[in-house]
């Protein structure tokens, strides 16, 4: 089973070989021995890719899980405990430094059907919801999201590369586990570990590319300016200086850069950049403190893991989740899996899309971003 990490801004990746064994936890109570065991792994010598699902996030924060309504509205998801693994770990003996994959010779036959699977309304109706929760004083902001059901008779090696090749992203990844392949093309850092040093680099705010060069400059210096796009960013900057203040050493925590503005193919997106010094942290200790990303869940953390267990219909899994790898000396690096596609054996899968909503949200211009980010399957035409 292929396992690659690539970064397609340098043009270099990290491949992952010789399948051992696979660690997985199926509930909140086998967490701590799946960690442990992930820990001897790597102290044992092996490299580890990590395969976390967004939900993962209710088993290490169980207050999440607490009843979020008297009543079972429309979008509440059950309680029950899924009985599938939200951790997953592919244990490794070896990896490679190697060049990212080309883009097939026949790009022009890769294509996707594509279905989104909620109504526009229902999504304009979710967002008023959240918007009147913010107005109560519930939350500041919280992340909505919905998937888009996928369908291809494209082998999914080929897929992966032709997308990579219009969407070049510093974190994708491309895992075969099972019956499901993971196609992420995440421009997102979760977090790295280098040493003693934590990074994060938390990506919010966005807006459409266009074809007409002036057209585009000016989207992307209207995103600088908005003060709408720089108060989301500024949020989750905070959130994300609170979640490292846990594990950090006292006074470490600092902002390298604040709203930087970043140019992809289909989007232009402001990125902030975080870091501190936590020696001696395990990866639960690192994941029990950050996981999931503030970027793609809202604030206050708590309250919009909530609202969002309550409203979105479908569990997100690896989307919004993270794809990362450990080395035996416990570096590390991990992406938040946005821009992700999980594919099946039959050639269905799913892509998920969402934003940030906050008070001052226009329910359509959030859908109309939505379909921004969607461009991503999009393998014909200006992306």
């Amino acid at each position: 089973m292929l396992c690659r990490f690539e970064d397609r801004l340098s043009g270099r990746a990290l491949e992952l070989l010789d399948l051992s064994h696979r660690i997985q936890a199926c509930s909140a109570d086998e967490l701590p021995a799946a960690f442990a065991d992930i820990e001897a792994a790597r102290r044992q010598g092996y490299w580890v890719a990590l395969l976390l699902d967004y939900e993962l996030g209710e088993w290490l924060e169980p207050a999440v899980l607490a009843p979020v309504a008297a009543s079972t509205g429309a979008g509440m998801r059950p309680t029950d405990p899924d009985p599938a693994p939200r951790l997953t770990a592919l244990v490794y003996g070896q990896a490679a430094r190697v060049p990212v994959w080309s883009a097939p010779a026949a790009c022009s036959t890769v294509g996707l059907d594509t279905h989104p699977l909620i109504e526009k309304n229902q999504y304009l109706r979710q967002v008023e919801d959240i918007r009147a929760s913010i107005g109560r004083g519930e939350l500041y902001q919280a992340n909505y999201t919905f998937p888009i059901r996928v369908a291809t008779a494209t082998p999914h090696r080929d897929l992966y590369r032709a997308i990579a090749a219009r969407h070049p992203a510093g974190h994708a990844a491309y895992i075969e586990d099972g019956s499901r392949t993971i196609l992420s093309f995440s421009p997102e850092l979760f977090f790295a570990r280098k040493g003693a040093t934590l990074t994060v680099r938390p990506m919010k705010g966005t807006a459409p590319r266009h074809a007409d060069p002036v057209l585009d400059q000016r989207a992307a210096q209207e995103l600088l300016r908005s003060e709408k796009n720089r108060a989301e960013n500024l949020m989750i900057v905070d959130l994300l200086r609170n979640d490292l203040g846990r594990l950090a050493t006292p006074g470490s925590v600092k902002v390298d850069t604040l709203f930087s503005l970043e140019c992809y193919p289909s989007v232009w997106t402001l990125t902030s950049t975080i870091s501190a010094q936590a020696p001696d942290k395990s990866l639960e200790e690192l994941l029990r403190a950050l996981f999931p990303c503030g970027s793609i869940t809202g604030a206050p953390k708590i309250a919009a893991m909530k609202k969002i267990r309550k409203l979105e219909v479908h569990p997100r899994g690896i989307y919004c989740g993270s794809v990362g790898w450990l080395a035996p000396d416990g570096d590390c690096s991990l992406n938040v899996a946005i821009r992700t596609i999980v594919m099946q054996h039959d050639g269905s899968g799913r892509f998920g899309v969402g934003g940030g909503i906050v008070y001052d949200s226009d329910a359509e211009l959030e859908w109309q971003e939505c379909q921004w980010k969607a461009r991503l399957l999009q393998l014909g035409g200006f992306p």
